[in-house]
């Protein structure tokens, strides 16, 4: 397979080149190749770290071998209309072989405003730090999922405040996998952004809103409300009124939210950059009334200037603890990225769609629950810069608390007397949470290099471990990597 890979890509390469430099778009050709192994066996899982947040590539349970192609093109590009599009396609030998497309996209931008369709890195995701773990809404854990996308062209200026006060949105409607408890769902995207941005800061806060709705049930609901009038419910975040919706939809809202608050400042010195980054998330219409203020994630991202050695530092506090649950309740009642209807939660392709600290066990939800450990408390590092001109570096390293989910903690049912307990809230006899406190140390380190000689070819080293008591046993992981830039 990698063979076929480097043919087709200096075949195209032979076709592009026999064009007109006037004739032929813009064209950036790379292919790549990495194998990741736990030297414990084939068949033994690789660390937390070399698998997350990797656009869905690695196979988390083996050895993999991994070939990839990636190709953008501008197809037309001018001060106000530019047409681009992209595809990388991904070979995996692993205890899961597979071939996949991981993008394929068009984007076409008229003036100040784009249209994304196909399977693309979502644009939430590429404004969080190469470090991160990733926002509670998209990370880089799954395969992009497809969808069609307006978007603002980044931040766009509010007339008539000479550029301080500026504003970015997108409206979205994508398609997630059939092989899941609700097969042919569909997903709404939104969210709102307004920035204030003066000397030498810069103060953002937005809304983020993502619905899971329509699609047909493997259990006993079958064909859930779809058309025109159940998507305005779903975009006004209100209750169905389809009749025949599950009760909870008719109540509360129609599908199953995923959204947030997002709020950051950014303080910009001669020295150094500064942002502090604040996502509350929501889960439900309970949680937009601030009912969990703790959990989300906190940041700080410090940026040095004036030297290479250290360019970007990261800190990440994540929280899920409190998950809407009263103080008589267990932890974790909101079940986080898990849902009553749609079993398989937030995830495609068996990945957590959003922060990956939340685990799932890969199985689509039909005997019981896919997300195993969603109460967590966290702290993440992360460091990177130059240790020379063509070596740069990574660090990664994340301490958490993991808890499992609420049922665990609980021992037996009460009478909802014994809580004075409210209405379709849990009454039950607990187990102390440090019972089933689970410590677990990540730590992930990674070189890239490039050759004065070779400047096309790039080559990477990685180190992860996990270290503690959540997997039942520690995972050592050795990753080697070349990449080569065909034109």
């Amino acid at each position: 397979m990698p063979v076929l890979f480097l043919g087709m890509a200096f075949f195209f390469q032979g076709q592009l080149i026999a064009q007109s430099d006037t004739e032929r778009p813009s064209i950036d050709l790379i292919t790549g190749f990495e194998f990741m192994i736990n030297p414990d066996g084939l068949n033994q899982d690789l660390p937390f770290w070399m698998h997350a947040n990797r656009d869905g590539r690695v196979d988390q349970n083996s050895a993999n071998t991994l070939n990839y192609i990636e190709a953008t093109s501008k197809l037309f590009e001018d001060e106000n209309f530019d047409i681009e599009t992209g595809v990388s396609i991904s070979s995996r030998i692993s205890d899961d072989p597979s071939i996949f497309f991981d993008k394929a996209y068009l984007e076409i931008r008229a003036f100040d405003f784009k249209f994304l369709g196909g399977r693309f890195i979502d644009p939430l995701t590429k404004k969080e730090n190469e470090l991160s773990t990733g926002s509670f809404m998209y990370s880089r854990n799954a395969t992009p999922i497809p969808k069609i996308a307006f978007t603002t062209d980044g931040f766009l200026d509010v007339p008539g405040t000479q550029g301080i006060i500026r504003y970015k949105g997108l409206f979205g409607h994508g398609w997630f996998e059939n092989d899941r408890f609700v097969r042919d769902a569909y997903l709404h995207e939104k969210y709102f952004y307004l920035s204030i941005k003066h000397s030498f800061y810069e103060a953002v806060a937005g809304i983020v809103h993502n619905v899971q709705w329509a699609g047909v049930s493997q259990g006993s609901r079958g064909k859930l409300p779809s058309g025109w009038g159940t998507f305005k419910e779903v975009v006004f975040a209100s209750g169905s009124s389809d009749p025949d919706a599950p009760g909870g939809e008719q109540s509360n809202a129609v599908g199953n939210s995923v959204a947030a608050y997002d709020f950051s400042l950014g303080l910009f010195f001669d020295k150094v950059d500064l942002r502090a980054y604040r996502l509350f998330y929501l889960e439900d219409k309970v949680s937009t009334q601030f009912r969990s203020p703790w959990d989300g994630v906190w940041g700080l991202n410090i940026k040095p200037k004036g030297t290479s050695l250290v360019q970007n530092i990261l800190w990440e506090h994540i929280n899920t603890k409190k998950q809407d649950s009263f103080d008589y309740e267990p932890y974790g009642t909101a079940s986080y990225y898990y849902n009553g209807i749609y079993r398989t939660g937030w995830t495609y392709g068996r990945r957590v769609i959003g922060n990956p600290l939340i685990l799932t066990d890969g199985s689509d939800g039909s005997s019981g629950r896919p997300t195993y450990n969603n109460i967590i408390i966290a702290h993440h590092t992360g460091l990177s810069g130059n240790l020379t001109n063509q070596l740069n570096y990574k660090l990664l390293y994340t301490f958490s608390r993991n808890y499992g989910t609420y049922p665990e903690q609980i021992i037996q049912p009460l009478p909802p007397s014994e809580c004075n307990a409210r209405p379709q809230t849990v009454c039950a006899e607990l187990r102390p949470l440090d019972e089933l406190k689970k410590v677990n140390h990540s730590f992930y380190f990674e070189v890239e290099g490039s050759s004065s000689r070779q400047p096309r070819l790039n080559y990477n080293v990685g180190l992860g471990l996990d270290l503690g008591e959540l997997y039942t046993e520690n995972r050592f992981g050795i990753m080697l990597g070349v990449e080569y830039k065909l034109f």
